[in-house]
């Protein structure tokens, strides 16, 4: 328990009420007391700035939350529009692949043919540059499909997605009527 003294105690010191000695305590107590009040206004003011800061944090983090989100479902459409590019391209790849073979497979029967006609008849000249003139025309379709084909790949990531060159069925097929007639039958004129 602490001393407790009484005005009969600070008399006997020496001191008198009124004096110097007890209107400097009063000032120190006033000063403490001053100081306490400044400390709770000071406390009540940090405690404030601690709870904006705190929604201020919160806040942030739900930002961030969402951010997080956001760069999910991009990464996702990101991961999706890359896959979607890879099947197309290999479907374009397979299809022009397809194509060539095709054509090439044709250009070596057309050559074939020619070799078969030439033999044949020397004198059916005009059938055999119209062969000849056929295969050069589809060796260039050939090139100009070659040619789509790396201009769409440069292309396909622009957007722009140009339809390549058709070589008809039909017109395979009339080429390969005309070489059997034409071996068929070597005094037959070109249509």
């Amino acid at each position: 328990m602490t001393n407790v003294y009484t005005l009969k105690d600070i008399n006997n010191k020496g001191h008198r009420l009124g004096s110097a000695y007890e209107q400097e305590l009063e000032k120190k107590l006033y000063t403490t007391l001053s100081s306490k009040a400044e400390i709770n206004d000071l406390c009540e003011k940090l405690l404030a700035k601690n709870s904006e800061y705190s929604e201020r944090e919160e806040d942030i983090e739900n930002k961030i939350s969402q951010l997080n989100t956001s760069s999910t479902k991009v990464r996702s459409q990101l991961i999706s529009e890359r896959k979607s590019h890879s099947e197309s391209q290999r479907g374009l790849e397979a299809k022009y692949t397809a194509e060539i073979q095709s054509l090439k497979s044709e250009i070596k029967t057309l050559k074939r043919k020619a070799t078969l006609a030439q033999k044949a008849s020397s004198a059916d000249k005009v059938q055999i540059l119209s062969l000849e003139t056929k295969i050069r025309e589809l060796e260039g379709k050939l090139e100009d499909i070659d040619l789509e084909r790396t201009y769409h790949d440069l292309d396909v990531m622009g957007g722009v997605v140009e339809e390549p060159a058709q070589i008809s069925s039909s017109e395979i097929e009339s080429l390969r009527l005309k070489l059997e007639r034409a071996n068929e039958d070597p005094g037959l004129q070109n249509d």
